[in-house]
């Protein structure tokens, strides 16, 4: 491409020259092709540029410039926790030929991490580009924390080693000793073992990075009692980070200690602090208080899976169903939990009434998955039919949900059997007249006893029998 726009370049000069520049022939037989320039000063004027400096620009390196430009937004978007968008910007990158090959299975390499699909990640991490020299060193990490989740023990303590060596001035005192926990919690478990990183340690000798590390590592191993002495012994410019604060919070929030990490993480607004907040307010039982607090939470960070899980109880607890349904739908679900996922949007939409959403989504369980059988899917489609006066659908459902022993689809199975409009009056709009004669005939006593009136007797038929069929071999 580059020799071709070159020839272009050179071909221009000549054939693209204005009225008063050089002729294209010249005299052979003079002795040099410009011996009459200096009679024509002022004549002359430069050649029209076929291609400037931008376009050129553009043809070599546009290319460069979009990958440059998408790379900058899959960064943006996984520092702050947007995976689906970083995916989309990566899908653009990932089957083209480029020098960025390394940074983009680097990217997926994260990505993948943090969605949990580790063995993706790891396939990512092994890729050749990135098994040299610059970036292994920036890599191994985290092939490292795939091989100690896949529990790849045969490679690990040597990938760890070689980590260690290429990569040694990447580490700081404090991320060293995180990941040199969980290889030796892989390779060489024994009892104590997680309590190793914090013997002679004193966290208020410690920089504020350093303390987090520290206070995140003993919340990650459920070590808060070993370090909650040290806690009081914590200087201000440590208690006035907030980050640091919102730790401690969270800490003495696991040891049970309320008050203490209310205290700490009263005028804080990040995300995490407004869900423990909202876990103060559960424990409490102010359940709306609460509620308000997790939604806070869902605002400051869209995809707060902590949030969302709270706020649904709460949501289905208050009666909020409209709000429960959006909530419901962006919550990220597995390809195990999908379903479950699916049927709590659906009964969130019954709730609300909305029948026909319901209907769709439940409609879309039993097309794609094998467990549209399962009980709280059946009960949810009997009833949504039951709404919208489906009778053949009822009748199923109902019957499944009878096998799985639910009486009220017994019941409803046992009035479709009998009563065709049944859907229709059940929801009538007029009063429906309830008579509670069972309530009286429970409540009376009766002491007389039952007769019956003999029209045959017992020993008759006896007899008549054996005459016929000999009941007793001795009978004459």
């Amino acid at each position: 491409m580059k020799v071709i726009l070159l020839g272009l370049i050179c071909t221009s000069f000549w054939s693209f020259a204005g009225p008063g520049s050089i002729p294209a022939r010249v005299n052979v037989e003079s002795p040099f092709a410009t011996q009459d320039l200096l009679s024509r000063r002022g004549e002359l004027e430069p050649p029209s540029e076929l291609f400037g400096t931008n376009e050129l620009n553009q043809v070599l390196f546009s290319d460069m410039h979009e990958q440059n430009v998408n790379l900058k937004k899959v960064k943006f978007y996984l520092l702050n926790g947007e995976t689906r968008m970083a995916q989309v910007h990566l899908r653009k990158l990932a089957y083209t030929e480029t020098k960025l090959k390394p940074i983009i299975y680097r990217y997926l390499g994260i990505l993948s991490f943090i969605e949990g699909k580790f063995q993706k990640s790891y396939e990512y991490l092994s890729a050749k580009e990135l098994q040299s020299l610059p970036h292994y060193s920036k890599i191994c990490a985290l092939k490292v924390l795939n091989q100690v989740v896949l529990s790849n023990v045969t490679l690990l303590e040597d990938e760890w080693k070689r980590c260690q060596l290429e990569s040694f001035k990447h580490f700081n005192s404090g991320n060293y000793v995180w990941i040199e926990t969980l290889v030796q919690m892989k390779l060489k478990p024994r009892i104590g073992l997680t309590k190793i990183p914090f013997k002679n340690i004193r966290l208020s000798s410690l920089n504020n990075d350093q303390l987090k590390i520290f206070l995140k590592l003993a919340l990650y191993l459920n070590q808060e009692k070993l370090i909650e002495p040290e806690l009081t012994d914590l200087d201000q410019m440590q208690i006035k980070d907030t980050e640091v604060r919102e730790l401690i919070g969270q800490l003495y929030f696991r040891l049970g200690h309320f008050a203490k990490s209310y205290r700490f993480i009263e005028d804080l607004d990040s995300p995490n602090a407004e869900n423990i907040k909202g876990n103060l307010y559960v424990l409490r039982q102010k359940y709306e208080l609460a509620y308000a607090q997790f939604k806070l939470a869902l605002e400051k960070k869209q995809n707060s899976q902590n949030a969302m899980e709270r706020i649904l109880p709460l949501a289905w607890l208050l009666g909020d169903w409209e709000e429960g349904a959006k909530i419901a739908e962006r919550v990220i679900a597995s390809p195990q939990t999908q379903v479950n996922k699916m049927t709590l949007i659906s009964a969130f939409y019954t709730q609300k009434g909305d029948y026909a959403k319901a209907k769709d989504v439940l409609d879309s369980i039993v097309l794609r998955s094998r467990r549209g059988t399962e009980i709280d899917v059946t009960q949810l489609l009997s009833f949504v039919s039951l709404m919208q006066n489906r009778p053949d659908v009822i009748k199923k459902q109902a019957a499944l949900s009878c096998a799985q022993f639910d009486m009220i689809n017994c019941w409803l199975s046992f009035q479709m059997d009998q009563w065709d409009s049944f859907p229709l009056s059940i929801r009538r709009p007029d009063k429906m007249l309830v008579k509670k004669d069972w309530e009286k005939l429970s409540q009376e006593d009766l002491d007389e006893p039952l007769k019956e009136t003999i029209y045959v007797n017992q020993l008759d038929i006896e007899e008549l029998d054996d005459k016929l069929i000999k009941l007793t071999p001795d009978a004459p």
